[in-house]
């Protein structure tokens, strides 16, 4: 049976979550470890859908005559 990926909502409660965990001081280190594991797998994952979806952008920018022309989103480096 094939593992679903979460969408990036629950993705993000996860991470959340895990984060959350991860600041008691009482985690063992073992379970500590695995939760960090899980959540850069979960932060590889939101990186991979957020960089698609930003492929997939697209900007309405005015043209010399006025006009609304489409165009592509090109991030800023700041982002």
């Amino acid at each position: 049976m094939k593992k679903e990926t979460p969408d990036f909502e629950s993705a993000l409660k996860k991470l959340e979550a895990i984060v959350q965990k991860l600041e008691n001081p009482e985690v063992p280190l073992q379970e500590g470890f695995a939760l960090y594991e899980e959540g850069m797998k979960l932060t590889g994952q939101m990186k991979k859908e957020l960089n698609d979806i930003e492929k997939k952008v697209k900007i309405l920018q005015k043209g010399a005559k006025g006009d609304l022309q489409e165009a592509d989103f090109e991030p800023s480096e700041n982002d």
